[in-house]
């Protein structure tokens, strides 16, 4: 009878231990880290955006 930690680690959602493999032939992927650069980080951030002001009711990029 499968378990639901089993289904997971077959599709590789999740890693499994050693003591989990119930066929040590499946092998698990792994996913690659994505790197971001300090350019994508600080964009993700919010840092290098427009800031906007309203001056006499009307809103000006400052």
């Amino acid at each position: 009878m499968r378990t639901l930690q089993t289904e997971l680690i077959e599709k590789g959602v999740k890693q499994a231990t050693r003591g989990e493999l119930v066929n040590p032939s499946i092998k698990t992927s792994y996913k690659r880290k994505e790197m971001l650069t300090r350019r994508e980080i600080e964009e993700l951030m919010g840092c290098n955006r427009d800031t906007y002001k309203r001056v006499r009711g009307a809103v000006k990029r400052r």
